[in-house]
Protein backbone atom coordinates (compact mmCIF):
# COMPACT_ATOMS: atom_id res chain seq x y z
CA UNK A 1 0.00 0.00 0.00
CA UNK A 2 3.09 2.31 -0.36
CA UNK A 3 2.45 5.42 -2.31
CA UNK A 4 -1.36 5.17 -1.98
CA UNK A 5 -3.28 7.74 -0.55
CA UNK A 6 -6.85 6.39 -0.08
CA UNK A 7 -8.67 3.12 0.97
CA UNK A 8 -11.69 1.42 0.93
CA UNK A 9 -13.97 -0.66 2.99
CA UNK A 10 -12.48 -3.85 2.10
CA UNK A 11 -8.93 -2.40 2.59
CA UNK A 12 -9.81 -0.50 6.48
CA UNK A 13 -11.23 -4.30 7.28
CA UNK A 14 -8.12 -5.80 6.14
CA UNK A 15 -6.35 -3.49 8.60
CA UNK A 16 -8.46 -3.93 11.78
CA UNK A 17 -7.59 -7.84 11.25
CA UNK A 18 -3.53 -6.85 11.67
CA UNK A 19 -2.18 -7.70 14.44
CA UNK A 20 -0.45 -4.25 15.05
CA UNK A 21 -4.12 -2.40 14.83
CA UNK A 22 -5.01 0.68 13.25
CA UNK A 23 -6.24 3.88 14.69
CA UNK A 24 -9.40 5.36 12.94
CA UNK A 25 -9.69 9.38 13.12
CA UNK A 26 -12.90 11.12 12.31
CA UNK A 27 -12.04 14.46 11.70
CA UNK A 28 -15.36 16.02 11.62
CA UNK A 29 -16.57 18.54 14.53
CA UNK A 30 -17.57 17.32 17.79
CA UNK A 31 -21.38 18.53 16.68
CA UNK A 32 -21.32 16.47 13.68
CA UNK A 33 -18.99 13.33 15.63
CA UNK A 34 -21.95 13.13 17.78
CA UNK A 35 -25.03 12.69 15.23
CA UNK A 36 -23.39 9.41 13.36
CA UNK A 37 -19.83 7.69 13.89
CA UNK A 38 -17.97 4.56 13.44
CA UNK A 39 -18.20 3.22 17.18
CA UNK A 40 -14.08 2.76 16.97
CA UNK A 41 -13.14 6.14 15.65
CA UNK A 42 -11.62 8.92 17.78
CA UNK A 43 -13.10 12.41 17.31
CA UNK A 44 -9.85 14.65 16.34
CA UNK A 45 -11.50 17.67 14.55
CA UNK A 46 -9.25 18.82 11.65
CA UNK A 47 -8.51 22.05 13.10
CA UNK A 48 -6.55 20.56 16.40
CA UNK A 49 -5.21 17.73 14.30
CA UNK A 50 -3.74 20.86 12.03
CA UNK A 51 -2.42 22.28 15.40
CA UNK A 52 -0.28 19.15 15.93
CA UNK A 53 -2.63 18.29 19.05
CA UNK A 54 -2.62 15.26 18.33
CA UNK A 55 -2.49 12.89 21.74
CA UNK A 56 -2.88 9.52 19.77
CA UNK A 57 -0.83 6.40 19.35
CA UNK A 58 1.69 7.03 16.42
CA UNK A 59 3.28 3.64 16.05
CA UNK A 60 0.12 2.28 14.15
CA UNK A 61 -1.14 2.79 10.27
CA UNK A 62 -3.67 5.71 10.37
CA UNK A 63 -6.65 6.31 8.52
CA UNK A 64 -8.69 9.55 8.29
CA UNK A 65 -12.71 9.74 7.92
CA UNK A 66 -14.99 12.34 7.35
CA UNK A 67 -19.11 12.30 6.03
CA UNK A 68 -18.59 10.95 2.71
CA UNK A 69 -14.85 10.47 2.29
CA UNK A 70 -12.52 13.42 0.86
CA UNK A 71 -12.27 16.59 1.43
CA UNK A 72 -10.78 16.70 5.10
CA UNK A 73 -10.11 13.54 5.59
CA UNK A 74 -7.97 13.81 2.72
CA UNK A 75 -6.43 16.85 3.81
CA UNK A 76 -5.91 15.12 7.02
CA UNK A 77 -4.14 12.29 5.92
CA UNK A 78 -1.66 14.24 4.04
CA UNK A 79 -0.40 16.39 7.12
CA UNK A 80 -0.26 13.19 8.73
CA UNK A 81 2.35 11.88 6.42
CA UNK A 82 4.00 14.66 5.61
CA UNK A 83 4.60 15.84 9.43
CA UNK A 84 5.02 12.78 11.20
CA UNK A 85 6.68 10.18 8.40
CA UNK A 86 3.94 7.32 9.25
CA UNK A 87 1.59 5.33 6.98
CA UNK A 88 -2.06 7.25 7.02
CA UNK A 89 -4.98 6.93 4.63
CA UNK A 90 -8.61 8.15 3.81
CA UNK A 91 -10.97 6.17 3.68
CA UNK A 92 -13.15 7.01 0.68
CA UNK A 93 -16.60 5.96 1.71
CA UNK A 94 -16.08 7.89 4.73
CA UNK A 95 -18.16 7.44 7.99
CA UNK A 96 -21.60 7.49 6.01
CA UNK A 97 -20.25 4.79 3.68
CA UNK A 98 -19.45 2.12 6.71
CA UNK A 99 -22.59 2.70 8.02
CA UNK A 100 -24.27 2.14 5.22
CA UNK A 101 -22.52 -1.09 4.80
CA UNK A 102 -23.15 -1.84 8.23
CA UNK A 103 -26.68 -1.64 7.49
CA UNK A 104 -27.33 -3.36 4.59
CA UNK A 105 -25.21 -6.35 6.50
CA UNK A 106 -27.42 -5.89 9.33
CA UNK A 107 -30.83 -6.19 7.23
CA UNK A 108 -28.91 -9.62 5.25
CA UNK A 109 -27.97 -11.36 8.56
CA UNK A 110 -31.48 -11.42 9.72
CA UNK A 111 -33.36 -14.26 10.52
CA UNK A 112 -36.28 -15.39 9.42
CA UNK A 113 -38.54 -14.08 12.00
CA UNK A 114 -36.74 -11.02 11.67
CA UNK A 115 -37.87 -10.60 8.29
CA UNK A 116 -41.48 -11.46 8.77
CA UNK A 117 -41.98 -8.96 11.45
CA UNK A 118 -39.98 -6.01 9.62
CA UNK A 119 -42.56 -6.80 6.31
CA UNK A 120 -45.10 -4.55 6.94
CA UNK A 121 -42.96 -1.68 8.12
CA UNK A 122 -43.16 1.30 5.30
CA UNK A 123 -40.00 3.96 4.49
CA UNK A 124 -41.56 6.82 6.17
CA UNK A 125 -42.26 4.73 9.46
CA UNK A 126 -40.52 6.22 12.76
CA UNK A 127 -38.66 3.29 15.04
CA UNK A 128 -41.45 3.50 17.69
CA UNK A 129 -44.12 2.56 14.73
CA UNK A 130 -41.86 0.06 13.48
CA UNK A 131 -41.74 -1.49 17.02
CA UNK A 132 -45.53 -1.15 17.34
CA UNK A 133 -45.79 -3.16 14.35
CA UNK A 134 -43.44 -6.32 15.04
CA UNK A 135 -44.77 -6.40 18.49
CA UNK A 136 -48.48 -6.78 17.45
CA UNK A 137 -47.25 -9.54 14.67
CA UNK A 138 -45.66 -10.83 17.71
CA UNK A 139 -48.76 -10.88 19.69
CA UNK A 140 -50.82 -11.65 17.01
CA UNK A 141 -49.35 -15.05 15.35
CA UNK A 142 -49.28 -16.65 19.23
CA UNK A 143 -52.83 -15.65 19.44
CA UNK A 144 -54.17 -17.52 16.65
CA UNK A 145 -52.09 -20.21 17.01
CA UNK A 146 -53.55 -20.59 20.75
CA UNK A 147 -57.15 -19.76 19.73
CA UNK A 148 -56.99 -22.84 17.42
CA UNK A 149 -55.67 -25.56 19.85
CA UNK A 150 -57.45 -23.68 21.97
CA UNK A 151 -60.68 -24.35 19.93
CA UNK A 152 -59.54 -28.02 19.33
CA UNK A 153 -59.24 -28.88 23.16
CA UNK A 154 -62.90 -28.39 24.03
CA UNK A 155 -64.15 -30.05 20.86
CA UNK A 156 -61.86 -32.69 22.41
CA UNK A 157 -63.61 -32.54 25.84
CA UNK A 158 -67.56 -32.74 23.37
CA UNK A 159 -67.98 -28.79 23.49
CA UNK A 160 -68.55 -28.70 19.91
CA UNK A 161 -69.93 -25.05 19.61
CA UNK A 162 -67.33 -23.77 22.42
CA UNK A 163 -64.50 -24.97 20.52
CA UNK A 164 -65.50 -23.67 17.37
CA UNK A 165 -65.07 -20.04 18.27
CA UNK A 166 -61.64 -19.95 19.35
CA UNK A 167 -61.09 -21.96 16.56
CA UNK A 168 -62.47 -19.72 13.94
CA UNK A 169 -61.02 -16.62 15.94
CA UNK A 170 -57.60 -18.34 15.26
CA UNK A 171 -58.45 -18.84 11.10
CA UNK A 172 -59.70 -14.96 11.46
CA UNK A 173 -56.44 -13.55 13.25
CA UNK A 174 -54.31 -15.42 10.71
CA UNK A 175 -56.44 -13.88 7.71
CA UNK A 176 -55.78 -10.91 9.26
CA UNK A 177 -52.26 -11.21 9.57
CA UNK A 178 -51.86 -12.01 6.09
CA UNK A 179 -53.71 -9.32 5.05
CA UNK A 180 -51.51 -7.12 7.04
CA UNK A 181 -48.36 -8.81 5.71
CA UNK A 182 -49.47 -8.52 2.14
CA UNK A 183 -50.79 -4.73 2.28
CA UNK A 184 -49.59 -3.21 5.04
CA UNK A 185 -52.13 -1.67 6.49
CA UNK A 186 -51.88 -1.43 10.02
CA UNK A 187 -55.11 0.20 11.01
CA UNK A 188 -57.18 -2.45 9.68
CA UNK A 189 -54.53 -4.77 11.02
CA UNK A 190 -54.72 -3.25 14.23
CA UNK A 191 -58.16 -3.02 15.21
CA UNK A 192 -59.00 -6.12 14.08
CA UNK A 193 -56.76 -8.07 16.03
CA UNK A 194 -58.19 -6.24 19.53
CA UNK A 195 -61.71 -6.17 18.11
CA UNK A 196 -61.20 -9.97 17.91
CA UNK A 197 -59.35 -10.31 21.19
CA UNK A 198 -62.53 -8.41 23.41
CA UNK A 199 -65.33 -10.43 21.53
CA UNK A 200 -63.48 -13.87 21.65
CA UNK A 201 -63.72 -14.38 25.36
CA UNK A 202 -67.36 -12.58 25.63
CA UNK A 203 -69.06 -15.32 23.19
CA UNK A 204 -67.05 -17.76 24.71
CA UNK A 205 -68.01 -17.51 28.12
CA UNK A 206 -71.50 -17.46 26.71
CA UNK A 207 -71.42 -20.48 24.71
CA UNK A 208 -70.28 -22.21 28.12
CA UNK A 209 -73.04 -20.82 30.40
CA UNK A 210 -71.68 -18.50 32.16
CA UNK A 211 -68.20 -17.20 34.56
CA UNK A 212 -68.23 -20.26 36.47
CA UNK A 213 -68.10 -22.98 33.65
CA UNK A 214 -65.88 -20.71 31.66
CA UNK A 215 -63.21 -20.81 34.10
CA UNK A 216 -63.92 -16.83 33.96
CA UNK A 217 -62.36 -16.89 30.83
CA UNK A 218 -63.43 -13.00 30.03
CA UNK A 219 -59.80 -12.04 31.68
CA UNK A 220 -58.55 -12.42 28.07
CA UNK A 221 -60.29 -9.33 27.54
CA UNK A 222 -58.90 -6.89 29.70
CA UNK A 223 -55.59 -7.75 26.74
CA UNK A 224 -57.56 -5.61 24.35
CA UNK A 225 -57.66 -2.59 26.17
CA UNK A 226 -54.01 -2.95 27.33
CA UNK A 227 -53.00 -3.86 23.83
CA UNK A 228 -54.94 -0.65 22.70
CA UNK A 229 -52.85 1.26 25.14
CA UNK A 230 -49.65 -0.14 23.47
CA UNK A 231 -51.12 0.29 19.72
CA UNK A 232 -52.70 3.58 19.70
CA UNK A 233 -52.37 7.03 21.17
CA UNK A 234 -52.88 6.80 25.42
CA UNK A 235 -56.18 8.77 24.94
CA UNK A 236 -57.41 6.65 22.25
CA UNK A 237 -57.81 3.62 24.40
CA UNK A 238 -60.04 4.92 26.09
CA UNK A 239 -63.02 3.85 23.81
CA UNK A 240 -62.04 0.54 24.31
CA UNK A 241 -61.30 0.26 27.91
CA UNK A 242 -64.96 1.36 27.44
CA UNK A 243 -65.91 -1.47 25.81
CA UNK A 244 -64.60 -3.47 28.11
CA UNK A 245 -66.48 -2.80 30.81
CA UNK A 246 -69.05 -2.85 29.10
CA UNK A 247 -68.69 -6.58 27.64
CA UNK A 248 -68.35 -7.21 31.60
CA UNK A 249 -71.18 -5.91 32.59
CA UNK A 250 -73.72 -7.40 30.04
CA UNK A 251 -71.85 -10.69 31.14
CA UNK A 252 -72.43 -10.20 34.37
CA UNK A 253 -76.55 -9.24 33.90
CA UNK A 254 -76.94 -12.75 31.58
CA UNK A 255 -74.80 -14.56 33.62
CA UNK A 256 -77.62 -16.41 35.16
CA UNK A 257 -79.89 -17.43 32.32
CA UNK A 258 -77.09 -18.47 30.40
CA UNK A 259 -77.54 -22.27 31.99
CA UNK A 260 -80.59 -22.73 31.24
CA UNK A 261 -79.57 -22.50 27.11
CA UNK A 262 -75.93 -23.78 28.02
CA UNK A 263 -75.24 -26.78 30.56
CA UNK A 264 -72.36 -28.92 29.36
CA UNK A 265 -71.77 -30.84 32.68
CA UNK A 266 -67.66 -29.44 32.70
CA UNK A 267 -66.35 -31.26 35.40
CA UNK A 268 -65.32 -29.03 38.54
CA UNK A 269 -61.65 -30.55 37.66
CA UNK A 270 -62.32 -28.94 34.02
CA UNK A 271 -63.38 -25.62 35.41
CA UNK A 272 -60.47 -25.50 37.90
CA UNK A 273 -57.61 -26.52 35.58
CA UNK A 274 -59.08 -24.14 33.01
CA UNK A 275 -59.52 -21.28 35.41
CA UNK A 276 -55.83 -21.74 36.09
CA UNK A 277 -54.96 -21.69 32.68
CA UNK A 278 -56.79 -18.56 31.94
CA UNK A 279 -54.89 -16.70 34.76
CA UNK A 280 -51.73 -17.81 34.04
CA UNK A 281 -51.93 -17.19 30.60
CA UNK A 282 -53.24 -13.95 30.68
CA UNK A 283 -50.13 -12.89 33.33
CA UNK A 284 -47.71 -14.73 30.39
CA UNK A 285 -49.04 -12.98 27.94
CA UNK A 286 -49.20 -9.20 29.48
CA UNK A 287 -45.92 -9.88 30.57
CA UNK A 288 -44.34 -11.33 27.60
CA UNK A 289 -45.78 -8.69 25.20
CA UNK A 290 -44.39 -5.84 27.69
CA UNK A 291 -40.98 -7.76 27.72
CA UNK A 292 -40.68 -7.75 24.11
CA UNK A 293 -41.79 -4.57 24.04
CA UNK A 294 -39.84 -2.84 26.03
CA UNK A 295 -36.36 -4.99 25.16
CA UNK A 296 -36.72 -4.04 21.64
CA UNK A 297 -37.09 -0.42 22.51
CA UNK A 298 -33.48 -0.48 24.39
CA UNK A 299 -32.22 -2.02 21.03
CA UNK A 300 -33.18 0.76 18.74
CA UNK A 301 -30.55 2.86 20.42
CA UNK A 302 -26.84 2.92 20.23
CA UNK A 303 -25.65 6.08 21.94
CA UNK A 304 -26.07 6.79 25.72
CA UNK A 305 -27.90 10.24 25.38
CA UNK A 306 -30.41 8.02 22.50
CA UNK A 307 -30.93 4.92 25.67
CA UNK A 308 -31.74 7.44 28.07
CA UNK A 309 -33.98 9.06 25.77
CA UNK A 310 -35.45 5.41 25.51
CA UNK A 311 -35.38 4.49 29.05
CA UNK A 312 -37.42 7.80 29.65
CA UNK A 313 -39.97 6.77 27.35
CA UNK A 314 -40.11 3.46 28.45
CA UNK A 315 -40.67 4.62 32.11
CA UNK A 316 -43.51 7.15 30.68
CA UNK A 317 -45.33 4.05 29.02
CA UNK A 318 -45.03 1.83 31.65
CA UNK A 319 -46.10 4.57 34.11
CA UNK A 320 -48.88 4.83 32.07
CA UNK A 321 -50.19 1.75 31.65
CA UNK A 322 -50.19 0.65 35.24
CA UNK A 323 -52.42 4.29 35.78
CA UNK A 324 -54.36 2.77 33.40
CA UNK A 325 -54.48 -0.58 35.12
CA UNK A 326 -55.01 1.06 38.62
CA UNK A 327 -58.32 2.42 36.59
CA UNK A 328 -59.44 -1.02 35.89
CA UNK A 329 -58.59 -2.38 39.79
CA UNK A 330 -60.49 0.68 40.91
CA UNK A 331 -63.35 -0.30 39.36
CA UNK A 332 -63.48 -3.08 41.28
CA UNK A 333 -62.75 -1.83 44.88
CA UNK A 334 -65.76 -1.29 46.64
CA UNK A 335 -68.01 1.45 45.18
CA UNK A 336 -68.05 4.69 47.70
CA UNK A 337 -71.98 4.94 46.86
CA UNK A 338 -72.53 1.58 48.21
CA UNK A 339 -70.65 2.56 51.46
CA UNK A 340 -72.41 5.93 52.11
CA UNK A 341 -75.67 4.02 51.75
CA UNK A 342 -74.83 0.99 54.48
CA UNK A 343 -72.32 2.97 56.35
CA UNK A 344 -73.65 6.29 58.57
CA UNK A 345 -70.36 7.11 58.96
CA UNK A 346 -66.62 6.31 57.71
CA UNK A 347 -63.22 6.67 56.60
CA UNK A 348 -61.11 4.93 53.81
CA UNK A 349 -56.77 5.32 54.39
CA UNK A 350 -55.73 3.43 51.34
CA UNK A 351 -52.40 4.21 50.36
CA UNK A 352 -50.45 1.69 47.71
CA UNK A 353 -46.55 1.37 48.07
CA UNK A 354 -46.61 1.52 43.56
CA UNK A 355 -49.73 2.64 41.60
CA UNK A 356 -51.48 -0.31 42.04
CA UNK A 357 -52.49 -2.19 45.17
CA UNK A 358 -51.95 -5.48 46.59
CA UNK A 359 -54.43 -4.22 49.94
CA UNK A 360 -58.03 -3.98 48.64
CA UNK A 361 -61.42 -3.02 50.23
CA UNK A 362 -64.57 -5.03 49.30
CA UNK A 363 -67.99 -4.59 50.03
CA UNK A 364 -71.38 -6.29 49.05
CA UNK A 365 -75.20 -6.50 50.24
CA UNK A 366 -77.06 -9.92 50.70
CA UNK A 367 -80.40 -10.85 52.67
CA UNK A 368 -80.19 -7.09 53.98
CA UNK A 369 -76.69 -7.52 55.57
CA UNK A 370 -73.98 -5.60 54.41
CA UNK A 371 -70.11 -6.94 53.51
CA UNK A 372 -67.33 -5.29 54.68
CA UNK A 373 -63.71 -6.55 53.97
CA UNK A 374 -59.61 -5.16 54.37
CA UNK A 375 -57.56 -7.61 52.73
CA UNK A 376 -53.43 -7.79 51.70
CA UNK A 377 -53.24 -9.76 48.44
CA UNK A 378 -49.77 -11.60 48.34
CA UNK A 379 -47.41 -8.61 47.25
CA UNK A 380 -47.55 -5.52 46.06
CA UNK A 381 -47.54 -3.36 42.68
CA UNK A 382 -48.99 -5.43 39.45
CA UNK A 383 -48.40 -8.57 41.35
CA UNK A 384 -49.92 -7.78 44.06
CA UNK A 385 -53.12 -6.01 41.64
CA UNK A 386 -53.37 -9.19 39.69
CA UNK A 387 -54.11 -11.43 42.88
CA UNK A 388 -56.14 -8.83 44.40
CA UNK A 389 -58.69 -8.87 41.18
CA UNK A 390 -58.66 -12.82 41.51
CA UNK A 391 -59.17 -12.70 45.23
CA UNK A 392 -62.31 -9.80 44.93
CA UNK A 393 -63.65 -12.20 42.22
CA UNK A 394 -63.97 -15.06 44.51
CA UNK A 395 -65.21 -12.65 47.33
CA UNK A 396 -68.17 -11.89 45.11
CA UNK A 397 -68.58 -15.52 43.66
CA UNK A 398 -68.82 -16.67 47.16
CA UNK A 399 -71.55 -14.16 48.23
CA UNK A 400 -73.20 -13.52 45.18
CA UNK A 401 -72.88 -16.51 43.46
CA UNK A 402 -72.72 -19.44 45.81
CA UNK A 403 -74.91 -17.50 48.62
CA UNK A 404 -72.63 -18.58 51.51
CA UNK A 405 -73.53 -15.99 54.16
CA UNK A 406 -71.71 -16.37 57.33
CA UNK A 407 -68.19 -14.25 57.03
CA UNK A 408 -65.77 -17.61 58.06
CA UNK A 409 -67.47 -19.80 55.45
CA UNK A 410 -66.42 -17.22 52.71
CA UNK A 411 -63.32 -17.25 53.83
CA UNK A 412 -62.70 -21.20 53.58
CA UNK A 413 -64.32 -20.74 50.34
CA UNK A 414 -61.90 -18.26 49.42
CA UNK A 415 -59.14 -20.35 50.24
CA UNK A 416 -60.28 -23.42 48.22
CA UNK A 417 -60.90 -21.41 45.15
CA UNK A 418 -57.31 -20.21 45.74
CA UNK A 419 -55.32 -23.49 46.59
CA UNK A 420 -57.55 -25.16 43.58
CA UNK A 421 -56.39 -22.70 41.24
CA UNK A 422 -52.96 -21.15 41.51
CA UNK A 423 -51.13 -23.40 44.42
CA UNK A 424 -51.04 -26.30 42.62
CA UNK A 425 -47.28 -25.47 41.89
CA UNK A 426 -46.66 -25.35 45.77
CA UNK A 427 -46.96 -21.42 46.20
CA UNK A 428 -48.57 -19.82 49.15
CA UNK A 429 -50.12 -16.80 47.01
CA UNK A 430 -53.36 -15.59 48.76
CA UNK A 431 -54.29 -13.10 51.36
CA UNK A 432 -54.58 -11.77 54.75
CA UNK A 433 -57.17 -9.98 55.82
CA UNK A 434 -60.93 -8.81 57.73
CA UNK A 435 -64.43 -9.85 56.72
CA UNK A 436 -66.90 -8.51 58.64
CA UNK A 437 -70.97 -8.57 58.17
CA UNK A 438 -73.27 -6.27 59.70
CA UNK A 439 -76.77 -7.22 60.40
CA UNK A 440 -78.25 -4.09 61.39
CA UNK A 441 -82.24 -5.34 62.25
CA UNK A 442 -80.26 -7.45 64.82
CA UNK A 443 -77.99 -5.04 65.65
CA UNK A 444 -75.07 -7.41 65.26
CA UNK A 445 -71.42 -7.64 63.42
CA UNK A 446 -69.98 -11.02 62.74
CA UNK A 447 -66.42 -11.07 61.13
CA UNK A 448 -63.81 -13.96 60.24
CA UNK A 449 -60.07 -12.34 60.28
CA UNK A 450 -56.83 -14.06 58.86
CA UNK A 451 -54.18 -12.85 61.10
CA UNK A 452 -55.67 -9.10 61.60
CA UNK A 453 -58.50 -8.66 63.75
CA UNK A 454 -60.70 -6.05 63.76
CA UNK A 455 -60.22 -3.05 66.83
CA UNK A 456 -63.39 -1.56 68.56
CA UNK A 457 -63.43 1.29 70.37
CA UNK A 458 -66.54 1.44 72.86
CA UNK A 459 -66.88 4.72 75.41
CA UNK A 460 -63.02 5.64 74.82
CA UNK A 461 -62.29 1.82 75.70
CA UNK A 462 -59.83 -0.43 72.86
CA UNK A 463 -61.38 -3.89 72.68
CA UNK A 464 -58.91 -6.22 70.84
CA UNK A 465 -60.56 -9.96 69.10
CA UNK A 466 -58.17 -12.64 68.40
CA UNK A 467 -57.36 -13.68 64.71
CA UNK A 468 -56.75 -16.95 62.97
CA UNK A 469 -53.01 -17.24 62.28
CA UNK A 470 -53.48 -18.53 59.18
CA UNK A 471 -54.24 -16.88 55.61
CA UNK A 472 -56.27 -17.00 53.63
CA UNK A 473 -54.59 -19.21 50.50
CA UNK A 474 -52.55 -22.32 51.25
CA UNK A 475 -50.50 -22.31 54.57
CA UNK A 476 -49.56 -24.86 56.77
CA UNK A 477 -52.93 -24.50 58.72
CA UNK A 478 -56.15 -26.05 57.18
CA UNK A 479 -58.41 -25.74 59.95
CA UNK A 480 -61.99 -24.04 59.11
CA UNK A 481 -62.07 -19.87 60.07
CA UNK A 482 -63.83 -18.69 62.91
CA UNK A 483 -66.78 -16.84 63.13
CA UNK A 484 -66.99 -14.34 65.88
CA UNK A 485 -70.07 -12.14 66.66
CA UNK A 486 -70.43 -8.74 68.58
CA UNK A 487 -73.73 -7.56 70.08
CA UNK A 488 -73.01 -3.74 69.00
CA UNK A 489 -74.23 -0.32 70.21
CA UNK A 490 -74.55 2.96 68.69
CA UNK A 491 -71.12 5.37 68.81
CA UNK A 492 -69.07 2.36 68.48
CA UNK A 493 -66.33 2.76 66.00
CA UNK A 494 -64.85 -0.34 64.25
CA UNK A 495 -61.26 -0.12 62.66
CA UNK A 496 -60.44 -2.79 59.99
CA UNK A 497 -56.50 -2.27 58.69
CA UNK A 498 -53.84 -3.97 56.92
CA UNK A 499 -50.03 -4.80 58.05
CA UNK A 500 -48.80 -1.90 56.05
CA UNK A 501 -49.13 0.96 58.50
CA UNK A 502 -48.18 -1.00 61.30
CA UNK A 503 -44.85 -2.06 59.30
CA UNK A 504 -43.82 1.31 58.21
CA UNK A 505 -40.30 2.14 58.62
CA UNK A 506 -39.53 5.49 60.42
CA UNK A 507 -39.15 7.81 63.27
CA UNK A 508 -36.12 9.15 64.72
CA UNK A 509 -34.48 5.30 64.92
CA UNK A 510 -35.99 4.06 61.29
CA UNK A 511 -37.69 1.09 62.81
CA UNK A 512 -41.23 0.20 62.58
CA UNK A 513 -44.50 2.12 63.96
CA UNK A 514 -45.81 -1.55 65.27
CA UNK A 515 -49.21 -2.35 66.40
CA UNK A 516 -49.53 -0.70 69.99
CA UNK A 517 -48.74 2.49 68.41
CA UNK A 518 -51.13 2.45 66.27
CA UNK A 519 -53.91 1.01 69.14
CA UNK A 520 -52.66 3.68 71.25
CA UNK A 521 -52.97 6.19 68.39
CA UNK A 522 -56.56 5.33 67.10
CA UNK A 523 -57.42 5.11 71.23
CA UNK A 524 -56.62 8.88 71.23
CA UNK A 525 -58.48 10.54 68.13
CA UNK A 526 -61.18 8.15 68.58
CA UNK A 527 -63.56 11.21 69.80
CA UNK A 528 -62.79 13.24 66.44
CA UNK A 529 -64.90 13.08 63.32
CA UNK A 530 -63.95 10.11 61.06
CA UNK A 531 -62.72 12.17 58.55
CA UNK A 532 -60.84 14.42 60.65
CA UNK A 533 -59.24 10.83 62.18
CA UNK A 534 -58.62 10.27 58.50
CA UNK A 535 -56.22 13.21 57.97
CA UNK A 536 -54.19 12.62 61.36
CA UNK A 537 -53.56 8.79 60.36
CA UNK A 538 -52.54 10.25 57.31
CA UNK A 539 -50.49 12.99 58.78
CA UNK A 540 -48.39 11.12 61.14
CA UNK A 541 -47.88 7.81 58.84
CA UNK A 542 -46.39 10.80 56.52
CA UNK A 543 -44.73 12.33 59.75
CA UNK A 544 -42.79 9.09 60.74
CA UNK A 545 -42.11 7.86 57.35
CA UNK A 546 -39.90 10.88 56.47
CA UNK A 547 -37.52 10.66 53.57
CA UNK A 548 -37.95 6.68 53.50
CA UNK A 549 -39.50 4.30 50.88
CA UNK A 550 -43.46 3.23 51.63
CA UNK A 551 -42.47 -0.56 53.14
CA UNK A 552 -46.10 -1.76 51.97
CA UNK A 553 -49.36 -1.07 50.92
CA UNK A 554 -51.15 0.85 53.65
CA UNK A 555 -55.17 0.58 54.28
CA UNK A 556 -57.11 1.38 56.86
CA UNK A 557 -61.17 1.57 57.41
CA UNK A 558 -62.82 3.18 59.91
CA UNK A 559 -66.82 2.97 60.52
CA UNK A 560 -68.92 4.31 62.74
CA UNK A 561 -72.61 2.04 64.16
Amino acid sequence: MENKRSIDLTELDQLLKNPNGVTVIDVRSEEEYKEKHIPFAINLPIGKLESKNLNIDLTKPIVTVCGSGGGRSDRSANFIRENYNIEAYFLEEGTFGWIKRENENTVKNRSTLQKILSRGHLQTDSEDEKLKKSTLLVMAIPFALMGCMWGVLYMYNSLFLPGLIPFCYGILSLISVGLFLVFQQFKFFRFSQILLILLLPFFLQISLGGFIPSSSVILWAVISPLGAMAFYEVKRSIGWFVAFIVMIAIAFFINDDLPQYFHWNISQTFINGMFLMNVIGVSVIIYLLQYYFFSKQAELKKSEQEKSAVIHENNQEITASINYAKRIQGTMLANKELLKNNLSEFFILFRPKDIVSGDFYWATTKNNKFYLAACDSTGHGVPGAFMSLLNISFLNEAVNERNILAPNEICGHVRTKLVESISQDGGQDGMDGVLVCIDREKKKLSFAAAHNAPILIRNNKVIEFEADKMPIGKGERTENFKEQTINVETGDIFYLYTDGYTDQFGGPKGKKFKYKQMKALLQSICNQTLTEQKKILDAIISNWKGDLEQTDDILIIGFKI
